[in-house]
Order: C-alpha cells, then sequence, then structure tokens
C-alpha cells in the first residue's frame, strides 16, 4: 500500500524484493497459508477462455459534455429550476465538486465485507464483463479494505504514457500494431484473457466515486472516505462554489494536463452535496447532477496527398 498507492515506500526495492520473495517461499513450503488476500496471488489465475458477463447493482451512466462557461451556466440554471420546483426556493449553499476526467477505462468494483468480490468493465450500463482476475493485478487496487465494509465503487483504468513508450517499442520491434494511445491501451489489456499480460503492462487505477454502500453526504467526503479505506485516489480535486471559478480551475488544467502521468480530457463537475444529487437524479442517459467539461479538442492540419 505504501509502495503503490502512497508512493512513500518505507523499505527498499531490495528488501521489498526479498520479503517477496521470502514470503513466496514460506506458502509454497506451507500451502495453507496462503491467503486470497497474499501479494503472491495478484498474478495468479489460467489463462481464461472466455469473460462471463456481470450485471451491475447499481446502473452505469455516462456523463453529459460541457464546452464553455455558457454551456455550465445553462446546466447550473436547469438544476436551480428543478430544485425550486422540489424544494419551493433556490438553494443558497450548492458547491460542485471538480475533478480531473481521466482518460481511461471504466471499471466497477464490490467489496464484500472489505475483500474484493468482483470487478467489472462499464458495458452497456446494466452488464459488464467481469474481469476480477485481472483486476487483482493492479497494484493499486486493494484486495482487502482498510475496514470491513460492503460496497461498490467506480474508478478508471489507466496506463502511463511512459508505459505505454515502452509496450509500443516492443511491439514495433515484434512488427505488431501500436497502440494509438494510453485509453486503447488499458481497454486492450484489460480484455486479456492471459493475467499474467496484464500484470506486466502495470496498469494503475483511480477511484473516485461509491455507488452503494454507506455513501457520505457530499462528494468531498466521499474522495476522503475512499482514501481512507485505502484506494489510490487523485489528490488534484477542488470545491468550487461559483462558474467562475470553475472556469478558472478548468483553465489552471487545461494548462497543466501533460503533467500527470495520464490522459486527462477535462474535468468532472459534481454538485458536491448529496441530499441535492439525490432531488436532481437522472436523464435517461446521465445524472443532471454532474457534467463533463471537456478541454478543446486538439487540433492540427491534415494534408491529402491522395
Amino acid at each position: 500500500y505504501r509502495y503503490h498507492v502512497e508512493n512513500d515506500p518505507e523499505v527498499t526495492d531490495a528488501m521489498y524484493t526479498g520479503l517477496m520473495d521470502e514470503l513466496y517461499k514460506i506458502e509454497q513450503q506451507h500451502p495453507s497459508l496462503i491467503t486470497p488476500n497474499s501479494p503472491t496471488q495478484r498474478v495468479a489465475g489460467m489463462p481464461l477462455e472466455k469473460f462471463e458477463k456481470i450485471t451491475h447493482t447499481v446502473t452505469q451512466w455516462s456523463f453529459h459534455d460541457a464546452f464553455n462557461a455558457k454551456d455550465i451556466e445553462d446546466w447550473q440554471e436547469r438544476n436551480n429550476k428543478i430544485l425550486e420546483k422540489k424544494l419551493g426556493k433556490r438553494p443558497t449553499d450548492i458547491t460542485y465538486s471538480c475533478e480531473l476526467k481521466i482518460d481511461g477505462l471504466h471499471l466497477v468494483l464490490t467489496y464484500v465485507d472489505g475483500k474484493l468480490q468482483t470487478a467489472a468493465t462499464r458495458g452497456d450500463g446494466k452488464v459488464g464483463e467481469n474481469v476480477t482476475q485481472n483486476v487483482r493485478t493492479i497494484q493499486t487496487v486493494p484486495l482487502t479494505l482498510k475496514k470491513p465494509e460492503n460496497i461498490v465503487v467506480e474508478g478508471e483504468a489507466w496506463l502511463s504514457k511512459k508505459i505505454l513508450e515502452t509496450i509500443n517499442k516492443k511491439r514495433a520491434k515484434k512488427g505488431e500494431a501500436l497502440f494509438a494511445n494510453p485509453r486503447n491501451a488499458a481497454a486492450g489489456t484489460i480484455r486479456q484473457l492471459d493475467p499474467k499480460v496484464v500484470a506486466e503492462r502495470k496498469l494503475s487505477f483511480t477511484t473516485y466515486d461509491i455507488s452503494a454502500g454507506d455513501i457520505p453526504k457530499n462528494q468531498s467526503e466521499e474522495l476522503q472516505k475512499l482514501h481512507d479505506l485505502g484506494f489510490f485516489t487523485d489528490s488534484h480535486w477542488k470545491v468550487c462554489k461559483t462558474v467562475h471559478e470553475i472556469m478558472s480551475f478548468h483553465k489552471t488544467w487545461e494548462t497543466k494536463k501533460e503533467t500527470q502521468p495520464f490522459l486527462i480530457d477535462g474535468l468532472i463537475i459534481k454538485v458536491n452535496q448529496k441530499k441535492y444529487q439525490d432531488l436532481l437524479g437522472f436523464t435517461g442517459k446521465a445524472p443532471r447532477w454532474a457534467i463533463a467539461l471537456k478541454f478543446p479538442a486538439e487540433q492540427g492540419t491534415t494534408v491529402i496527398k491522395d
């Protein structure tokens, strides 16, 4: 946890490797001591023939997009009208949680009594693929939480830009097609039938939402709770009160987006308070209380040669 999540190891790499080797040898001599949550079991399991389907306990939604301040103002106004209708007046205390929109592969993890039970892709929002065996190899996914909670969490599996470079160099040498970007590589990796290949590619997983279980009363507390349970969370979020603050934060990250190891294609803006989220509810495809504020698309000149 300290090594992979906190990025603050208390031991040297040599000591870490030595301890893992010692643990492996003890387990070989005494198989009864092997637990499903032992770090040696992250790369366990035979290749699968195919992925089983898994039905989500909580429907998976996508987000509507916004591209500028006017889009955010219109979204805010729509929400205020709905809340005014339901509460008799417009709330004056709404705040907004602004988080980096990591461009990766959305996954849903279910824990029972604090132990990882299943991991699934989004699929069509109701049914996804069971990729538990592969997700167990991701070092930033806790196999056991710090508290024995029953909880469903959502997050993004991603591949760092640096690791993608290394993978593409190896693929080029073998004459294999290169991955176009880290997102494609992450999606292709999670769908590998051999978990050993997944382990070698060193995916990361950032958690950002609790969709079932004991959910705190606002999004900022939710992110803190996820961190306290042992999940890897992104620390670059901010609570804003106005559209001006949101757009200022957006502008900051538009210039800073290349500083992170993962791809960022915008911000996710959420009504911070759970009580207002519940009142706003969902449209056919997305939550009314959240919106994706995208960065401008990267542009270049295309020359038609033929």
